[in-house]
């Protein structure tokens, strides 16, 4: 690309740039981004608060704005077409991490409720259940058992153990589940023998 292309892109208004990427010029495109991506970047920081998830959006409107240059109506503006869709990218990623986060505390709730429950209805006379379970939660990983047992058999919380490990939040959380996919498919089998 040389420097009168460049000169003749920067020149154009936000019309004539929609109308070049309509027929797919990448320079176009290039300079669209150079004038509004620090503005598209701080209203979707505004909503999602995560640099990567940010620069994620940003890519997403991007990309949606080449595909879909055709919706562009000149007389409402580029400015405003490009924030409503920031903005509207933003939110959907926030509402797809707020579900994916009520699902998986969910998940870890009816988790703890299993375990705690049965170890409550299926107390053993002798030890030969507690020797079974303590056998089973030796074949995890270490940093899985260490989670587990934390969890389990101390009754801490996940951020307890995320401030007493100093480990992240989400570390234990997933250390959590894959423990729990792993015990449940070597004790699933168990149950109905118990």
């Amino acid at each position: 690309m040389d420097t009168e292309t460049i000169s003749t892109f920067e020149s154009k208004s936000d019309a004539e740039l929609m109308e070049a990427v309509s027929r797919r010029e990448s320079d176009a495109i290039q300079e669209i981004y150079k004038r509004y991506e620090s503005i598209l970047r701080t209203v979707i920081q505004s909503v999602l608060h995560d640099d990567s998830e940010t620069d994620d959006a940003l890519n997403d409107v991007f990309l949606q704005l080449w595909d879909q240059s055709d919706r562009f109506i000149a007389e409402k503006g580029l400015h405003g077409f490009l924030v409503t869709m920031a903005r509207r990218r933003a939110l959907d990623r926030l509402r797809r991490r707020l579900a994916y986060h009520r699902t998986r505390d969910r998940f870890e709730t009816e988790l703890k409720a299993t375990f705690r429950g049965e170890a409550r209805v299926h107390q053993p006379p002798n030890s030969d259940l507690a020797d079974l379970l303590h056998g089973v939660i030796g074949t995890l990983p270490a940093l899985q058992q260490e989670v587990v047992n934390l969890t389990f058999f101390e009754g801490l919380s996940q951020r307890e153990i995320a401030a007493r490990k100093s480990i992240a939040l989400g570390t234990v959380k997933t250390r959590l589940q894959l423990a729990h996919k792993k015990l449940f498919n070597q004790l699933a089998p168990l149950q109905e023998m118990i």
